[in-house]
């Protein structure tokens, strides 16, 4: 064991690009990791290879070793490749990866296993109208990953609750979204452009459900009463999705959502399916934008959500925006409570800061007596990210790794995994 808790965080996604995240759950894996180094831990990400664009050294704050996805999910070759790296906690943030190889890749670190808990994926199925049959799937795949985990991290209390039984509370820690308001300009609402802004991954259904209520619900009535709105569209997405459409503009991937916020007048959260804080929300608060959004777009939002108009009849939007975009003190004072909050209670500066504090307090306590998983089934779903990502045939392809062939893109410990993992056949 360590004095400086070591941890060594697993992602698999197509959604980064040079260092950043362009989805909500590696947004949140990435800035546990950032926050959590900054704040004095040791932290390695091990990223699975989509043959994305992942920059140089100087795009990645942290260790980071890119994995083909050959060897990520073979956990003792995925073992190998992470031995010579530090590991008092290995943090996985999948149910069902955590599952499959959790255990066993935690025992041959020689790591504590850590679950973070990052959405209610039974109650997103259910938002979602799945069958009952696949709700209670997701359920027992979630209730059997927070069975064998020694530690749990939930973002929401929502979250906290449904581990409510199955953790030790002294191995539970809330540790909710954030934004960085240091990352974040604080534009404020641009009252004269008239332009509403959307931020998602276009690949995540909830998302997708929330563009079809903007194209079809909202826009169509704001334009018959004389409001001359536009719509900026940020984020991946199908290329049927993504077509040119009248007062819709659609950017596809940005350099930075932080540009990508600038001129904005309101920011949209038109979410009926989903579960968890939503990245996006605090993507807006930080940038000072009032928001308009549904009771589920507010998720893990202090109970007074600061900053956001909370409307779930999405009918009754369209008067609503207009309301708002005639009334430019109100935009300015929703931003401004909203950016205050996100410094107050919401930064990553402090999330990482406790993450710290909690792993110090686990490391103080004896190591926890295995969690034997012998008894756990295992549904045989994959995570729904990537049943989506095939889905559109955008899971992405390795590039830059082979079987047996990792590679750092950021090595400040000058480690090498490479060499006993050559031999693999």
């Amino acid at each position: 064991m360590s004095a400086t808790p070591s941890l060594v965080f697993l992602l698999d996604t197509p959604n980064i690009w040079r260092g950043q995240a362009l989805a909500g759950t590696p947004a949140r894996v990435l800035a546990l990791a950032e926050h959590g180094h900054r704040a004095g831990a040791t932290v390695t990400l091990a990223l699975c290879d989509r043959g994305a664009d992942y920059g140089t050294p100087a795009d990645w704050t942290f260790d980071t070793l890119l994995v083909n996805p050959a060897d990520f999910y073979y956990t003792e070759w995925l073992a190998r490749a992470l031995e010579p790296v530090p590991a008092d906690f290995l943090v996985m943030c999948e149910a069902e990866s955590l599952l499959a190889a959790g255990r066993q890749l935690a025992e041959q670190l020689g790591a504590r296993l850590v679950y973070d808990v990052h959405d209610d994926e039974a109650a997103l199925a259910a938002s979602l109208g799945e069958p009952p049959e696949i709700v209670d799937r997701y359920e027992s795949t979630q209730r059997a990953a927070l069975a064998i985990a020694d530690y749990v991290i939930v973002s929401t209390r929502h979250e906290a609750e449904m581990a409510d039984g199955l953790v030790i509370p002294d191995r539970s820690a809330l540790l909710p979204n954030g934004a960085d308001p240091h990352q974040r300009t604080d534009w404020g609402p641009d009252d004269s452009s008239a332009t509403l802004v959307f931020l998602g991954n276009l690949f995540y259904e909830p998302n997708a459900r929330a563009l079809t209520a903007i194209r079809t619900v909202v826009l169509p009535p704001l334009r018959a009463a004389g409001v001359d709105a536009r719509v900026r569209v940020v984020g991946r997405g199908p290329a049927d999705m993504t077509q040119p459409a009248e007062n819709i503009e659609f950017t596809g991937r940005v350099d930075t959502v932080d540009e990508a916020l600038r001129g904005a007048t309101v920011a949209l959260a038109p979410l009926t399916a989903g579960s968890g804080a939503k990245m996006k929300v605090l993507d807006y608060l930080a940038a000072g934008l009032p928001v308009l959004g549904t009771s589920e777009a507010v998720s893990g939002l202090p109970p007074e959500h600061p900053g956001v108009v909370v409307e779930n009849d999405l009918s009754a939007w369209p008067s609503v925006l207009a309301e708002l975009l005639r009334a430019p003190t109100r935009l300015r004072e929703l931003g401004r409570v909203g950016r205050e909050c996100v410094e107050r209670e919401l930064s990553w500066q402090q999330v990482g800061t406790d993450l710290l504090r909690h792993t110090h307090r686990w490391l103080s306590s004896p190591f926890p007596t295995a969690r034997s998983d012998d008894e756990v089934s295992r549904p045989p779903n994959m995570p729904r990210w990537f049943a989506d990502h095939v889905g559109h045939n955008a899971l992405g392809e390795p590039k830059t790794t082979m079987p047996g062939r990792p590679r750092w893109l950021r090595n400040t410990r000058h480690v090498n995994p490479t060499a006993a993992h050559m031999e693999r056949g």
